[in-house]
């Protein structure tokens, strides 16, 4: 019996000096003791914001979770640039300083202009050589004229002009009028092949020795007719205005209303008139409208299918 209670304190001391062993913590082998917190924690942030150097951190503005007073608010830095600009934000914008929108006519750059009318008339050395050496042969006196142009519109202008004295021989323009060489060349077949014919049945078969000139190069725009915001073709060399008709025998005839007079004068006018519209192609006179009641117009101003104004 003493023997039984004798080995029951011993395991008792073994068991408990087993579990004092196991709570122990293993010595260090180093000699060092183990510190229980992780070498790569930071170290703790102190209370005193202060201490140890440490300065507060910065005021930020809190710009999420609230509204920000306008009064409050920082608008962003202007660069030079923006200072032509319209502000967009915080007010309403006026209409007369909202940009365009894209695509808008404002937004779209201007149509570059094309060549002024004169340069598209010009004539090639060819052809102007050629309507010069017609003229020559037809027995016209004409000289070279400096090119016209007019600081006004640039559409205005003859680009080579000439200047014409006589249209046949002993048949003169009084004055002179600067045209362009194709004008002249058409004034100088209607003179020889109707008007100077037409003369001829006359009494006496007088001989045109003159024609009074009206308007010739002019710039402006056309008078008279449904639309005043075209250029006449006086302001590019093609027309030429006859006002009045002289003959060898003295007397004149003036341009003007004949109608139903029933004399040779007035058949005279018709024919001279009437077969300007195979030289030219524009042809208007007395009744065609009040701006050609003392004039014949006469103009070479090229259409569409070649058609021809003759009134």
């Amino acid at each position: 019996m003493r023997v039984r209670v004798l080995a029951a304190a011993a395991a008792l001391a073994l068991a408990g000096g087993v579990v004092a062993l196991a709570q122990t913590p293993p010595p260090d082998r180093t000699g060092a003791s183990i510190d229980p917190a992780p070498a790569d924690r930071p170290p703790e942030r102190p209370s005193d914001p202060t201490a140890a150097g440490h300065s507060p951190p910065p005021d930020t503005r809190q710009t999420q979770g609230k509204l920000i007073p306008p009064e409050d608010f920082e608008a962003p830095p202007v660069s030079p640039d923006d200072g032509a600009k319209p502000k967009t934000q915080g007010r309403l914008i006026p209409p007369e300083d909202m940009p365009p929108p894209p695509g808008s006519q404002a937004s779209v750059p201007p149509t570059p202009l094309g060549p002024p009318v004169p340069q598209l008339l010009r004539e090639s050395d060819f052809d102007l050589s050629a309507c010069k050496l017609e003229l020559t042969v037809l027995g016209a006196t004409f000289e070279d004229a400096a090119g016209i142009t007019d600081p006004a519109d640039r559409d205005c202008g003859i680009a080579r002009p000439i200047r014409v004295t006589e249209i046949l021989p002993g048949l003169a323009l009084e004055g002179g009028a600067d045209m362009r060489c194709d004008t002249a060349r058409a004034l100088a077949h209607w003179t020889r092949d109707f008007v100077q014919p037409a003369a001829a049945r006359l009494p006496g078969a007088p001989r045109v020795t003159a024609m009074t000139l009206g308007t010739t190069y002019f710039c402006r725009p056309v008078v008279g007719g449904a639309s005043t915001s075209r250029l006449s073709e006086h302001a590019v060399g093609n027309a030429i205005d006859i006002a009045a008709f002289r003959f060898d025998d003295g007397t004149d005839l003036t341009v003007a209303p004949r109608e139903d007079s029933g004399d040779l004068l007035e058949s005279f006018q018709a024919a001279v008139r009437s077969s300007a519209c195979l030289a030219f192609t524009t042809v208007l006179g007395p009744g065609s409208n009040d701006a050609h009641s003392d004039h014949l117009h006469l103009d070479i101003k090229a259409r569409n299918g070649g058609y021809r104004l003759c009134q």
